[in-house]
């Protein structure tokens, strides 16, 4: 899918599925104020709130950014009746959602969590209510108003917090009903194995869960940790697709009898975090619905949470906004060649265009050096990077040690790169293709190549192209590296034995 093509799906709201949440809906309140002064009586810190703010939590944020994204949602659970519950109501029914369906009962609290802040951080939570539980008359009606959305809907989506809205016998009604006529079933959940049965397509543990439901310890390297877990969360799970997320870490998509893939995320100081797993899961359901791939289906995912993460309630986004996002950041890489020839066609009138390749594995000193001397030759710096296949032809099977789509990252996040250009395929795995559409006033490489015959001298000097050799940096080599690693460690990478 082109990148057009998938702007305007973002857009159009995903094609409005038909969306069936259950689960544990509560109430995330946030007040927000200052802190200065000690109380006289108890002398404990005084927070003098200025601004109170409510959000849907738990399965009302799914809810929320179902709808924010286009899909057309509906609810089946229980509170309990009280003011929030009667506040998370009137929410969702500014938000066209029938509340018909909500089951109100006397003998809970509804779940709230207040959390008091300062500057954003958060100086303390307390919490309102444990377990919902049913009685057999509310189950009753609750599982058969359960069985009458079934009919028009076109995915079931479970938030179990472990609060109670998802008793035994509501996931042997979906299993039952899965058997007739089976929907896209997402998950997410602390125990995966009373899932299992409904063969979920999708679910996200994340990483403490997962050391639980394994029975692991949390290690210093995370990734490579989990990249181990594959087969089991699979085979626990029985899920079509298995998203553990690790956080800072990023995500580790897992597919039955297929390599896992990581995914990472860029790095963040600071931002409220709550919501930030319903985010991400809420729109890579959206996209598996859609049937993208899983590398564009992750990383929709991942950018969604990205911008709920920095909103100051819960954290969720909107196709606007995601849509938005994709048309500034996604300008920085162009796959396809006829939309670089016409940016650089634009630019070219008034700026001076650089071009360099190169695989950029391993992320090192000498790389930033390189670039950032390259940028100083001009005003926009092209960087083409060999794709995986094209580093695997060039340097041996061992190699990359980092996929494209993480070596595209780091690169992304460089001020000094304007934009990334994949390039290499079977038929040739230098960059005259690139070079052909770009045109650049300045062609840079590293001085090693100095004394080399390159395939790009012919097009360059047709182009009229100035040639610079950047000198390296002393020792520094994704080479010299892994041969350091491999000399001082009695652990070998597994990737480069």
């Amino acid at each position: 899918m082109n990148e057009i093509t998938l702007n305007k799906l973002v857009e159009k709201g995903f094609n409005n599925p038909r969306v069936l949440v259950l689960g544990d809906c509560m109430l995330d309140i946030y007040l927000d104020g200052e802190c200065n002064r000690l109380a006289p009586d108890v002398a404990v810190p005084v927070l003098d709130v200025n601004a109170v703010q409510c959000c849907l939590g738990g399965a009302g944020n799914v809810i929320t950014n179902l709808c924010n994204m286009g899909a057309k949602v509906s609810v089946v659970t229980m509170l309990g009746d009280d003011h929030s519950a009667q506040t998370i109501a009137r929410d969702l029914r500014l938000r066209g959602i029938d509340t018909s369906n909500i089951l109100f009962n006397a003998d809970c609290q509804t779940l709230t969590k207040t959390r008091l802040r300062r500057e954003n951080q958060c100086l303390l939570r307390y919490d309102i209510g444990r377990v919902y539980h049913f009685t057999p008359a509310l189950l009753q009606k609750y599982l058969a108003d359960v069985k009458k959305m079934l009919r028009h809907i076109d995915i079931i989506f479970l938030a179990d917090y472990d609060k109670g809205n998802i008793p035994d016998e509501l996931i042997q009604l979906l299993y039952e009903e899965q058997q007739k006529n089976p929907k896209i079933i997402a998950v997410d959940s602390k125990d995966y194995y009373r899932y299992n049965c409904l063969r979920p397509d999708l679910v996200k543990p994340n990483y403490e869960e997962a050391c639980k439901i394994l029975g692991h310890k949390p290690q210093n390297e995370r990734v490579t940790q989990a990249l181990e877990w594959s087969e089991s969360l699979c085979v626990i799970s029985k899920a079509n697709w298995v998203a553990l997320t690790l956080d800072k870490d990023g995500v580790i998509l897992f597919k039955k009898e297929e390599e896992p893939k990581h995914y990472p995320v860029p790095a963040l100081n600071e931002g409220n975090f709550s919501g930030a797993g319903d985010t991400f899961l809420t729109v890579l359901c959206l996209a598996y619905y859609n049937k993208l791939e899983e590398d564009i289906a992750v990383r929709l995912g991942i950018k969604a949470a990205q911008i709920g993460i920095h909103k100051s309630g819960t954290a969720s986004c909107s196709c606007e906004e995601l849509a938005q996002e994709l048309h500034h950041k996604d300008d920085k890489v162009i796959v396809d060649l006829s939309s670089l020839e016409s940016v650089c066609d634009k630019l070219r009138t008034d700026h001076k265009i650089v071009f360099t390749n190169g695989c950029f594995d391993i992320f090192h000193a000498g790389h930033a050096h390189y670039l950032s001397e390259a940028k100083s030759q001009g005003d926009i710096l092209i960087v083409g990077i060999n794709t995986d296949e094209s580093i695997a032809r060039l340097k041996g099977a061992s190699r990359p040690i980092n996929t494209l789509n993480e070596r595209i990252e780091v690169l992304r996040a460089l001020s000094a790169v304007d934009y990334i250009v994949p390039f290499g395929d079977e038929l040739s795995d230098d960059p005259i293709p690139v070079l052909e559409k770009v045109k650049p006033h300045v062609f840079v490489k590293g001085e090693a190549y100095e004394s080399e015959e390159m395939p790009e001298m012919g097009l360059l000097q047709i182009l009229g192209t100035q040639l610079v050799f950047i000198p390296h940096v002393h020792q520094q080599s994704t080479t010299n590296i892994i041969q350091r690693v491999q000399e001082n460690s009695s652990q070998l990478l597994k990737k480069i034995s």
